[in-house]
């Protein structure tokens, strides 16, 4: 096997992925970590007092430790008052920098995200420019609402505006002296004249003729991206309390303290090293060696590597643990401080890996020329749109990515072989489409292959076209709805919102015959799904969940107010809002996407017209971002679906101690980090959580662990932190003129097995010509 540049794969390169997620700087969704692997706390901790059982809980709360205290010491100064001033320190100066830094970052990153999604928009709002859906998302523009009041029962709602095309106002749009809004051309703000002033300003000209764009419209687009994004960063940076809001309330807050964590980490383990040596160099669990014979001791024709992993005690999950892709070492490690970590990996002398380093993952495992440019031993390889080099900056351009045939993937084994072979089509590309664009694109032929929505709408629309064809399968997921403890503390506000979400509509509104509902947080195709006495998933025939009193559905609105009034929030000055604190009972519903085609938007909207009458202010969104702030749990309510693993272990997605993204969404790092009462019940309830999760871990009977996971799935329901709500079937649409069906994976597809799963295989009905 070779890598797309012709480099041999080799053990050298499996062992330094396996440092890399072994190492406790690393801080992505895979959880080999939590394999009981020998000595692997002694390494991850450079420590002669732990033991293969041993807690390291303590010393994580260490980092965790330090993380807050500059935290409390950066908001301290933030928020400080004329009364109660407070001291700018070298180090909370260097923070605000660090930032400052990382919010830039997250704005440049939004507007990559939200580019190109205008289309998505433009059928609801009255948007003509990208750099309006970047300010719409990140808040800079916000919808305009009319209040109203029912005159027979009191009741106070809020609908967002609407132009005579059914089209949303936002605050871009002018309001006349009669208090309409324009609906023509004279609709020009003072946002949309900034704008025009500077794509005509001399000296943004030059900068973007100097960044190498040419044309008037390239040169428009670079203006208005960089423009937009200053203008973002500047409208939050401005001064110390927006600063503060930025740690409170943005992706960037989290960054952050993952930073200092991951530094506090740095400083540790720098110090713990003898003589400037690590303690342990290796994990004493993972051992290679050399072998000329096969499994059963057959001779072969040359030396091969082995890999050894020994484990603690029983761990059903572990074989899954290990199925990971393998990135080059050479291309992905690098010289840091001095060192050559690839020369010196070559040797035996490390793995590839700085350890517990945090400036060798930033700057050498994350440089953006890696990152923007992946490598690895695929059927193809990046190129750029002619099949040549590529770098960074130009490999996925106006939506598209393209892809060269990689040419060392090929295994040749003799005349009759059965390896694999080369890919058959030699290009390939990879076009970014908004879900509600993909029937549209494949009808045009821009595409030839996507996956649609699977709704009854979709799969009766492509076959009206004759080149289409299609099929669909059970997902090996669910859809949900989050609910983060962060923003919603009171379990019984937590409560009141799962009663207002009328599941059903998912499937009803949407899917249909296409999906069903679900009960519980756990995907139907999972063995270990729970099962009432006839064998059905629970819930398919009968609701039982502690968030439900009303065997049909949702709960009664006298339950929600009776939960609101018990949580203590109350509406004291009559305009149907609930406060508390000083804080009025405003959220905002999250759909991932940005489209309000989407399974919950209808659940949504039901729930707010509910959650409204009972002291609540909603407020529903659409967000392309959504999915990047999940990873940092920046969201308050939201709609999303998860994807199952084969194994239904659960301790990624909610174990105390899991380092996955997933727990942040439920608020365990604010739960956890919380020094007061107001969490008792859920920590009490995630300790229990953990412990069953754990249980789970011991035994490979499916029977103990079954009964086991059903009790989990409770635990989960009770803490209100994530509302499943339905399952869904998968549809994959192609253009059966062109491409050679026969040449498609065989059989029918699966959520484990596509369609094109053999993508080397793929080929065209007919050869094309030049």
């Amino acid at each position: 096997i070779k890598f797309s540049d012709g480099t041999p794969l080799t053990i050298k390169d499996v062992l330094f992925n396996l440092y890399v997620y072994l190492d406790p700087q690393y801080m992505g969704s895979a959880t080999l970590y939590s394999t009981k692997i020998q000595g692997l706390n002694a390494y991850r901790t450079q420590s002669a007092n732990v033991t293969d059982d041993s807690d390291l809980s303590e010393l994580e709360q260490m980092f965790n430790d330090t993380a807050t205290l500059r935290l409390v010491d950066l908001t301290k100064y933030l928020t400080q008052t004329k009364d109660e001033p407070y001291e700018l320190t070298p180090q909370i100066k260097a923070d605000i920098a660090t930032l400052k830094k990382l919010f830039k970052e997250e704005v440049e990153s939004d507007w990559t995200t939200n580019s190109g999604q205008l289309e998505s928009y433009e059928k609801e709002y009255r948007f003509t420019e990208d750099w309006e859906v970047y300010y719409y998302v990140e808040g800079i523009i916000g919808d305009r609402w009319e209040k109203t009041k029912d005159p027979d029962t009191g009741v106070i709602s809020y609908q967002k505006l609407k132009d005579s095309n059914g089209k949303f106002y936002t605050t871009l749009d002018t309001v006349k002296d009669d208090g309409t809004f324009f609906e023509g051309d004279a609709n020009t703000n003072e946002k949309r004249a900034e704008m025009e002033a500077e794509v005509a300003n001399p000296e943004w000209i030059a900068k973007a003729k100097a960044a190498g764009k040419t044309t008037d419209a390239d040169i428009k687009a670079y203006i208005q991206q960089q423009v937009a994004i200053e203008t973002v960063y500047e409208a939050y940076t401005g001064d110390n309390a927006s600063l503060a809001n930025i740690v409170n309330y943005w992706a960037t807050g989290d960054k952050l303290r993952e930073q200092f964590v991951a530094e506090a980490m740095t400083e540790h383990f720098n110090s713990s090293k003898v003589e400037g040596e690590l303690l342990y160099k290796s994990i004493s669990g993972i051992t290679t060696s050399t072998t000329s014979t096969d499994f059963d001791g057959n001779a072969l024709s040359s030396e091969h590597d082995v890999l050894k992993i020994r484990i603690n005690g029983v761990d059903p999950k572990a074989i899954y643990n290990f199925a990971f892709s393998v990135s080059p070492l050479h291309y992905y490690s690098g010289t840091y401080k001095g060192v050559n970590y690839v020369e010196t990996a070559m040797k035996g002398e490390n793995f590839g890996v700085a350890f517990g380093d945090k400036g060798f993952f930033d700057e050498v495992l994350k440089a953006p020329a890696k990152n923007g440019l992946p490598m690895g031993a695929g059927v193809y390889k990046a190129s750029n749109l002619n099949g040549g080099e590529v770098d960074k900056d130009n490999f996925c351009e106006n939506n598209w990515v393209y892809f060269e045939r990689n040419t060392y993937f090929e295994t040749v084994d003799g005349e009759n072989s059965t390896a694999i072979s080369n890919a058959k089509i030699k290009y390939m590309r990879y076009k970014v489409v908004g879900s509600d664009k993909i029937i549209t694109a494949l009808a045009a032929k821009e595409i030839d292959i996507g996956e649609p929505n699977a709704t009854p709408q979709n799969v009766e629309k492509i076959d009206t076209y004759s080149h289409l064809g299609q099929k669909s399968y059970v997902a090996n997921g669910y859809g949900y709805v989050g609910i983060n403890p962060k923003y919603v503390p009171d379990i019984k506000v937590r409560q009141a919102i799962m009663k207002a979400m009328n599941t059903s509509l998912t499937v009803t509104n949407y899917y249909q015959e296409l999906a069903s509902v679900i009960y519980r947080p756990m995907s139907l195709t999972s063995w270990a799904h729970p099962k009432q006495a006839n064998g059905k998933a629970i819930g398919e025939y009968s609701k039982v969940a502690y968030y439900l009193t009303d065997p049909e559905g949702t709960g009664t609105i006298q339950d929600i107010r009776d939960l609101v009034a018990a949580a203590e929030w109350v509406d004291t000055n009559g305009d149907g809002v609930a406060e508390k604190g000083g804080k009025l009972l405003e959220l905002t519903f999250t759909i991932s996407g940005n489209t309000e085609d989407h399974p919950a938007y209808a659940m949504f909207e039901d729930a707010a017209q509910v959650l409204n009458q009972c002291g609540f202010k909603i407020t529903i969104k659409t967000d392309p971002s959504a999915l990047k702030k999940l990873a940092t749990g920046g969201l308050q309510v939201w709609a999303a679906a998860w994807s199952s693993t084969i194994d239904p272990d659960m301790y990624q997605v909610y174990h105390k101690d899991s380092t996955a993204t997933s727990v942040k969404n439920w608020g365990y790092d604010e739960i956890y980090a919380d020094n007061t009462q107001k969490f008792n019940f859920e920590r009490e309830k995630i300790d229990l959580l953990s412990e069953k999760i754990e249980a789970a871990r011991e035994t490979t009977n499916e029977t103990q662990r079954a009964a086991i996971y059903k009790e989990c799935l409770d635990l989960v329901m009770e803490l209100c932190i994530e509302l499943p709500t339905y399952q869904r079937r998968d549809l994959i649409a192609y253009n059966k003129d062109l491409i050679d069906t026969n040449t498609f994976y065989q059989g029918e597809p699966t959520a484990n097995t596509g369609v094109i799963d053999k993508l080397w295989e793929l080929n065209y009905k007919y050869t094309l010509k030049d």
